[in-house]
This record gives C-alpha cells, structure tokens and sequence, in this order.
C-alpha cells in the first residue's frame, strides 16, 4: 500500500515558511550568506523553534561565523532542554562542544 505524501505545504501568507523556503534555495546554491540571513529572518519570527536555531547554526559555521554559530546552537540547547528533548539536547551539546574544541563535527554526532 502506497503511502500518501505528507510534504510540507508552504502557504504564500506564511513570513517563516517563505524565509525557510528562501534559506533551502540559498543552501542548495551554495550561497551561505543568503541562507543564514533568511534563517536568521525565520528565527526572529519563530523564536522558540530549536530547529530553526540548529539550522541557523549550521549555515553560520559553514559561513565561517564560528562565535554566531555557537550562540544559535547555544540558543537551540537551551529550547531543546527547556522542552524536554533530552535527545536531540545530548546532540546538540556535542555539536557545540566539537565546535568549541575544533573537533570534527561528524565524529561528535
């Protein structure tokens, strides 16, 4: 049985899904300024997404922005541990952990 498709449907009238949409554009150009200012947007309007702010970082580590990087996954920590995601809270703590060490990231997750 085939299952249905459960894409995300992004609405014209949604600020945060147009500017991850626009990050998601940037991110597969390559063009990792454009990607972090959208996210950065998309973060300003959703303040409480640890999702958001774990991309955020990502894209600003991939820019060579180390300190900004490690204050947006900081910030995810913090939500994640706030929610109880004790999970993804372990991961990102070793995320920020590597990166303060300059240790591979990919030996840390």
């Amino acid at each position: 049985m085939r299952r249905p498709n459960r894409k995300l449907h992004l609405s014209a009238s949604d600020p945060v899904a147009d500017a991850v949409a626009r990050a998601n554009r940037a991110r597969r150009k390559g063009d990792h300024r454009r990607e972090s200012n959208a996210l950065r947007l998309a973060c300003s309007m959703e303040e409480f997404d640890a999702v958001l702010w774990t991309r955020l970082g990502d894209a600003l580590l991939r820019s060579s922005k180390q300190h900004d990087a490690l204050q947006a996954l900081r910030h995810a920590l913090w939500l994640r541990e706030r929610s109880n995601d004790t999970p993804r809270a372990i991961v990102t703590r070793r995320l920020i952990e590597s990166i303060e060490q300059g240790t591979q990231l990919s030996a840390a997750a």
